[in-house]
This record gives structure tokens, C-alpha cells and sequence, in this order.
């Protein structure tokens, strides 16, 4: 797995080479497993919270507890993870126990591999290489273990959460593989992340490196978008793994509201209470249907809203493809403070 949270030379860009069959192959994923996965290491790390402060609120890191210090040197930092605790889905739709299933399918000797591979990295800590030698030392029981700790992680940190999640992840694969119909796929790599370029049939990929470059010719390419490994990006290259990205989903400050629902007070009493929690839901530009998604409205009743507050110069509106996306104006951010 090559990843920049694994610290590797990011002046020296990694070269991945594709041909037409490798283009024509692409497709579009999402995984249940990876956002679980990348939601413990959110847990774990600040720097990576700005996003999702109100979602940590709601959590129980105490009934955590356990999974996480059965998962923690699998997914350290810094550190190697081990490929086979997030199996790239086959499908655009596969669920967490389809994910899990294939976890614990896994070989015992692809789990001791994977796991070793951990004990190489330059810089792990000793804390994360006891953790790796705890699990080697007893391969079969340790897969059932991660298996286990990984649905408890689904549980409190997805689950709950999971239908908003997918919302964003569809409406993210949606734009692009418009943008991939009307664009062409340069277009589309040369937006996933600023670590990310396409020309000549070869992407540049400069969040990891090891000053080679990679010829998958014939393998395909899976692009799949991430509510939490912002604001990083993964690239998985080895085989068998077929070439993946793991993306920041569009939107991903969109998700969450950015505090409790409070008493729009004054603001209220100006333009009623729905029109004053969209203006305060407007941080910045987004669609009707994640407005209505943050606030609780049917579409309908949210253009309504949205219609009569753009007629009174508070809100101004683009359409981006398939969305109308909003903002507030000047005088709108004004007085919704």
C-alpha cells in the first residue's frame, strides 16, 4: 500500500503506465470496510478531525476501546497496513459483510506476509511492532480477532452514519463518471486530489514514491472515493491488488453539520426559522439535496425555501451538471453571522 501518512519521498513522484484496455476498464467503488478502517485512524489522529468534529461527538470511544487496541498496529503512523484488511470491492455495491467475508477468507500465508511486511518499516514505532509480533504469533486466531474488532468498528463508527455516507460517496462516483463522459479521463484523475496527474497515458501520483515507475498495463484502475482518508490519498499498486485510488470524496465538508442545531434567535424572526437554518447550514457552496439531507427537508420544500431567499439577494445559486449548488451572499452571510 502506498500511502503519504507512510512518509515516503514525495519528490520523487510515482509513474503508474496504462494502455486503452486499462482505460476502457475503469470503474467506480465504494467500500464500507475502507471508510471503516480509515474512520479508526480518524479517531486517532487531529490532524485529520477538521472535518468530522460533530461526528466524533456523537461516538463512544469507551465500547471502542477494545476493537481499536486490537486493529491500532495495523494502522499506525507512522507504519505500514497490511492490504488484506481492506480488499478492493468487486462491485459498485459491496456491503461490509461482503468485506468482512473476504477478510476472513484470507490465506493464513498472505495474513503472516502482510503482517511482516509491517515489522520492515523504517520508522514504526515499537509500540505498533509488538502489536504486529502479538498477531504473528498466532496467524488464525489473530484473523478471527480482526474480523471481529473490524465489525465492532463498523458498528459504532459507520453503521449509524452509513446511509448519509453512501449518499455523498454515489452523488461524488455520479459526477465523475459524467465528467468522465463529457470530459474524458484526464479530466477526471486531474480532479481527483492535487497529488494527482494524467498525461501522456501515465499518472503521476506524487503522495507516495519510491522513484520507480510502475508499469499495470493490463491490470484496470478502481477509483474509489473516501469520506475520511481526507485530506490524504491512497494508492494501492502491488499485485494481485488491482490498481486502486482512494479519493476525498467532493463534499466531505458538507457531511456533517458543523455544530448542534441552535435557535436561529433574531435571524429567526427575520426570515423564519427554516430559511435561517439554511442560510446557517450555507458555510460554504452546496447542493439542494445535502442542504436538505443537513437540515431535514424534502428537496421540494428546500428549492422552495432556497427560491425565496435567492429573490431576496441572500442566496445565489450555479447549476454543476446534474446539482444546484448555493451559497450565500454577501448580505446573506451578513446577517447569519
Amino acid at each position: 500500500m502506498l500511502s503519504p501518512r507512510f512518509g515516503h519521498d514525495r519528490n520523487v513522484p510515482l509513474g503508474l503506465r496504462f494502455d486503452t484496455s486499462d482505460v476502457l476498464g475503469l470503474r467506480f467503488a465504494r467500500s464500507p470496510l475502507w471508510e471503516t478502517m480509515e474512520a479508526l485512524r480518524v479517531t486517532r489522529e487531529p490532524r485529520r478531525q477538521a472535518y468530522h468534529l460533530s461526528w466524533l461527538r456523537t461516538l463512544d470511544l469507551r465500547a471502542l476501546a477494545p476493537a481499536a487496541e486490537v486493529l491500532g498496529p495495523l494502522v499506525p503512523r507512522p507504519g505500514s497496513t497490511p492490504d488484506f484488511i481492506t480488499p478492493i470491492p468487486t462491485g459498485p455495491t459491496t456491503g461490509i459483510d461482503d468485506d468482512l467475508a473476504t477478510v476472513a477468507a484470507t490465506p493464513l500465508e498472505q495474513v503472516v506476509h502482510d503482517l511482516a511486511e509491517g515489522l520492515r518499516h523504517p520508522r514504526a514505532a515499537s509500540r505498533t511492532l509488538a502489536g504486529v509480533r502479538r498477531l504473528l504469533a498466532d496467524p488464525a486466531r489473530s484473523l478471527e480477532r480482526i474480523v471481529a474488532a473490524q465489525r465492532t468498528c463498523w458498528e459504532i463508527l459507520i453503521r449509524p452514519f452509513w446511509a448519509t455516507i453512501d449518499d455523498l460517496l454515489a452523488a461524488d462516483i455520479a459526477h465523475r463518471a459524467a465528467a468522465l463522459a463529457t470530459s474524458g479521463l484526464g479530466s477526471v484523475l486531474n480532479g481527483l486530489h492535487r497529488e494527482v496527474g494524467w498525461a501522456d497515458d501515465m499518472l503521476v501520483y506524487g503522495g507516495s514514491a519510491h522513484g520507480t515507475t510502475d508499469d499495470v498495463r493490463g491490470r484496470g484502475l478502481v477509483l474509489i472515493p473516501s469520506v475520511f482518508v481526507w485530506p490524504d490519498m491512497v494508492a494501492i499498486t502491488d499485485p494481485p491488488v488491482q490498481p486502486t485510488l482512494f479519493y476525498p470524496v467532493r463534499g466531505v465538508g458538507t457531511l456533517w453539520p458543523p455544530a448542534p442545531a441552535r435557535d436561529p434567535g433574531a435571524l429567526g424572526d427575520l426570515v423564519g426559522a427554516t430559511r435561517a437554518a439554511l442560510l446557517q447550514a450555507l458555510t460554504e457552496e452546496a447542493s439542494t439535496s445535502t442542504l436538505a439531507r443537513r437540515i431535514g427537508l424534502g428537496l421540494p420544500t428546500t428549492s422552495t425555501h432556497l427560491k425565496v431567499l435567492r429573490e431576496n439577494g441572500l442566496v445565489t445559486s450555479r447549476r454543476a451538471g446534474r446539482e444546484v449548488l448555493h451559497r450565500r451572499t454577501a448580505l446573506g452571510a451578513a446577517i447569519s453571522g
